[in-house]
């Protein structure tokens, strides 16, 4: 046999643990650095999604609730219709009793409005009456004019 090949036959494969070291520390900081990005924007919710508000109305034994959603730049129509319904189908549950709603569009604020000047978080551009079908009148009368849905 030629030196070559005797040389070839001896080469060891080095082991490549800087390689996997390397690679497991950079996808552990892009891991870390998502964390992160969702753990600041939890503890800023408001400034970046709608927070939904409430109001009962009808008294403490009534199951209807104004609501109505705020927030920061990305809180506008779409967000706010967007939080309302994902509120009100986290709020109420249909197997226990029917349930009826309906939203009131503000038809002065633009689809895509701002409203953070000076901490006032501005008027909303929908809101939502939402009750079981026990208080069904009461949802009529504050829907007057708008489309009423039942779940």
């Amino acid at each position: 046999m030629s030196e070559k090949t005797l040389l070839k036959k001896k080469e060891i494969r080095k082991p490549q643990i800087w390689s996997l070291l390397f690679y497991v520390v950079l996808s552990l900081s892009l891991i870390a650095g998502v964390e992160y990005f969702k753990y600041g924007t939890r503890i800023n919710y408001e400034w970046f999604h709608c927070t939904p508000m409430k109001e009962q109305i009808g008294g403490p034994s009534s199951s209807v609730l104004k609501m109505w959603a705020v927030g920061g730049p990305s809180c506008d129509k779409r967000g706010e219709f967007k939080t309302l319904v994902k509120r009100i189908t986290r709020d109420y549950e249909p197997n226990e009793e029917s349930l009826s709603y309906c939203f009131i569009e503000n038809k002065d604020i633009n689809p895509i409005h701002y409203p953070v000047e000076d901490g006032n978080k501005g008027v909303p551009g929908y809101v939502a009456y939402v009750g079981y079908d026990t208080d069904a009148d009461l949802v009529a009368q504050m829907c007057e004019g708008s489309q009423i849905f039942h779940v």
